[in-house]
């Protein structure tokens, strides 16, 4: 090999060095794991503050729902420009009315508002399960693309054993100056992979950030370690029978069942009669005299007798009996569908890794060795056949990556399906 030649091959293998990202890489801090990420959503989630006081402005309205209706003050004055007054020329009136809710009224009102307020608490779990879930899957999304990051990383590494092949075979006496523009391509290649998966992993951990909204926290370094650990039983009729217990959607349904069944009592109740009682007093001047007067007065419930709200009423209710009977039915298939899914995915990375990885690996082993030893005159395994010997092993991993994945993602809709990311 002439002087040239070897000059070339040497700025070759040194530019596989240089063939690294341009782009920065941020360095990782202390990882978070996802309970810790609950916690600090729960903590300091402006959101989740803003949903609990919907709870609180509930508790209100029972309080209101529980008082009588005020009292009202009525101030007459009579007077006589011309005639013969029948008592005075001058007449002065005061009188209170109080009404008199005494028939169930306040009661049906009370239970309305609690119900209300039950109502409004499910309301709230529900938003806040939701908001869980989509914060599980994003965690996944970001642990992932981290775990990709870290594949990238290892196999770029990689180039450096291939570099050192090549220079042995250079010792040996092989004119390897095609060999290293092969590997500095790949390296090229794999470097673009990483910058790929930096994006990646960057706008993963932005769309969790925005929908995690605390203001304390400027990173969420979450890794695939970091994740939660599955909390639901193995078996499918335990989990149907936790996601029957526990999913607030569910519960939502059922207690407007409940919400509109008191709504329809209430006003049931509002169509009796509410007396009035009133008290008053009565002067005149000139012919000095006080009368006291006194009444009670009933509505006549004739024509309007809240039967359009009471209808109204009895339909929500029968709306809501059917949408829980419904909810019934797609529980249990998103329950069966997510729990047969990570089924599946389970059994194909156990399946891949007994019957793929540990033939990549005798694969590579196998292929450095022959080229390595194929010497200055051998042509029959050349640098294309080893580095498709490490393609084969990236494509694995990747591919390995992928089915871990896809079992956490159907992992995750298992736990939302069951109701087990309920804060």
């Amino acid at each position: 090999m002439n002087r040239r030649s070897v000059s070339l091959l040497s700025i070759a293998l040194a530019s596989m060095v240089v063939a690294s990202p341009a782009r920065a890489q941020r360095v990782e801090g202390p990882t978070i794991t996802a309970e810790e990420i609950f916690q600090r959503w729960l903590g300091h989630s402006r959101e989740v503050a803003s949903l609990r006081t919907q709870v609180r402005g509930a508790r209100f309205d029972v309080i209101t729902a529980a008082l009588w209706p005020n009292p009202s003050l009525q101030v007459n004055f009579l007077g006589t420009p011309a005639g013969t007054p029948p008592d005075g020329r001058t007449n002065y009136g005061l009188q209170v009315t109080q009404a008199l809710p005494v028939f169930g009224q306040v009661r049906a009102r009370r239970e309305a508002a609690v119900a209300a307020l039950s109502m409004t608490e499910v309301s709230v779990a529900t938003a806040l399960w939701n908001i869980a879930s989509q914060l599980e899957a994003l965690m996944v999304e970001r642990a992932f693309a981290n775990a990709r990051v870290t594949m990238a990383e290892r196999n770029l590494g990689e180039v450096t054993r291939l570099q050192e092949i090549i220079q042995r075979r250079v010792a040996a006496g092989a004119n390897s100056q095609y060999d290293a523009l092969r590997v500095q391509v790949g390296a090229s290649t794999l470097g673009a992979a990483l910058n790929d998966a930096l994006v990646e992993r960057d706008r993963a951990e932005a769309r969790l950030a925005a929908l995690l909204a605390d203001p304390t926290m400027s990173a969420v370094p979450i890794t695939r370690e970091g994740l939660a650990a599955f909390r639901g039983p193995e078996d499918l009729h335990g989990l149907l029978a936790l996601a029957l217990r526990r999913r607030p959607d569910l519960e939502l349904a059922r207690r407007g069942v409940l919400v509109a069944t008191a709504s329809a009592t209430r006003w049931s109740r509002e169509n009796r009669w509410t007396p009035s009682v009133w008290v008053g007093a009565y002067g005149t001047h000139d012919a000095d005299s006080l009368s006291v007067t006194a009444g009670l007065s009933f509505p006549l419930p004739v024509f309007d007798r809240n039967q359009g709200l009471v209808g109204r009423a009895r339909s929500d209710a029968e709306g809501q009996r059917l949408l829980s009977e419904a909810l019934e039915v797609r529980i249990a298939r998103e329950v069966t569908g997510a729990w047969t899914a990570r089924a599946a995915a389970r059994e194909a990375i156990a399946r891949f890794r007994a019957q793929g990885m540990t033939a990549t690996a005798e694969l590579l082993r196998r292929a450095e060795v022959t080229y390595e030893a194929g010497g200055s005159g051998s042509a029959s395994f050349t640098i294309q056949d080893l580095f498709d010997a490490y393609r084969t092993m990236w494509d694995a991993r990747s591919q390995e990556l992928e089915l871990q994945r896809t079992f956490a993602e159907a992992e995750a809709d298992l736990d939302r399906a069951a109701a087990l990311v309920v804060p």
